[in-house]
């Protein structure tokens, strides 16, 4: 047992020490002469040879490597139905927080620690759709399985418990005009769910594939659209589909080339208007209403209260 007096002096100890100790470790993961200098004019990722890591435009580290290349990200939606985004021009990889840089080496998407030079994970592909998410999720795949995980300013962690055959983001846009990843869409074999991904929670499944869904309805897609609210009831039968969104509180119907416009639960449409002829329809959020995009073309807006 420790008296009071030597008990004060570890504790000044610590005090003096401890830091001086976390800082020399920095330092000597960071600042070693022979990793850090920067021989890179133009701060590319890949240069010589090399990958560059910078932080706060300060090199901290670099990883000899033949065989890295910047990451290519991918998106697998087009093999099904999902009213996903189609207009990101982010790229994505090298440093994307304090700790973790990512990669491509030798075809597989690497996770790097940096500042101690280890291999974190490596992965098969990773899907970002090329704009920001609220929630920093990324979407990963490996051994033909996608998995959540977040980044974090401490690293990247697990997000979803499980891996699914195919995860997706749909086209839903905050105010701020990125995705929100609050609730996403998975699928095992035949199985589909909206998943709250904070929560874990599954607030439908279905044996159909689900496209898309808001607060009311989730929009399904075998052999043609169908609307379900969440007691599993259809909704708009009698209406002739050949595509479905919704943005926030809005469920767009385009039925023979004929857009109409849904508020919530209502029955009523809001709004009419006749499309001329077209080969892809999307509709996107933003800060005049909802864009009536055709064939990746501004077609009309639709101004909303």
């Amino acid at each position: 047992m420790y008296d009071k007096k030597t008990l004060v002096v570890i504790i000044i100890l610590l005090i003096i020490f401890l830091p001086m100790a976390i800082i020399g470790t920095y330092r000597h993961f960071t600042n070693n002469e022979d990793v850090v200098i920067d021989d890179n004019p133009d701060k590319e990722l890949i240069y010589n040879n090399k990958v560059y890591f910078y932080y706060n435009d300060e090199l901290i580290n670099t990883y000899n490597c033949s065989n890295c290349s910047e990451v290519v990200t991918t998106i697998d939606d087009t093999e099904y139905h999902t009213n996903y985004y189609k207009y990101g021009t982010d790229t994505f990889g090298g440093v994307i927080n304090s700790v973790i840089a990512v990669f491509t080496e030798n075809d597989k998407i690497t996770f790097y620690n940096y500042v101690l030079n280890r291999n974190i994970n490596t992965f098969d592909a990773i899907k970002t759709y090329n704009i920001a998410n609220n929630n920093n999720y990324l979407f990963v795949l490996n051994n033909n399985k996608w998995q959540v995980f977040q980044n974090s300013d401490s690293g990247i962690i697990s997000a979803l418990n499980g891996s699914y055959d195919y995860i997706a983001i749909p086209n839903h846009l905050t105010d701020d005009f990125i995705l929100d990843s609050s609730k996403i869409i998975v699928n095992n074999d035949t199985v589909w769910q909206v998943i709250e991904v904070s929560s874990n929670t599954s607030l439908v499944t279905a044996n159909e594939e689900i496209v898309d869904f808001n607060d009311y309805y989730y929009i399904t897609y075998t052999d043609g659209y169908h609307i379900y609210n969440y007691n599993g009831e259809e909704i708009f039968g009698n209406i002739i589909k050949s595509h479905i969104a919704t943005i926030d509180d809005y469920t767009i119907i385009v039925s023979n080339n004929t857009i109409l416009i849904y508020e919530a639960t209502s029955t009523t449409s809001l709004n009419t208007l006749t499309l001329p002829n077209y080969e892809e329809i999307d509709f996107v959020k933003s800060d005049k209403g909802i864009d009536i995009m055709l064939d990746g073309n501004l077609h009309d807006t639709i101004a909303l209260d």
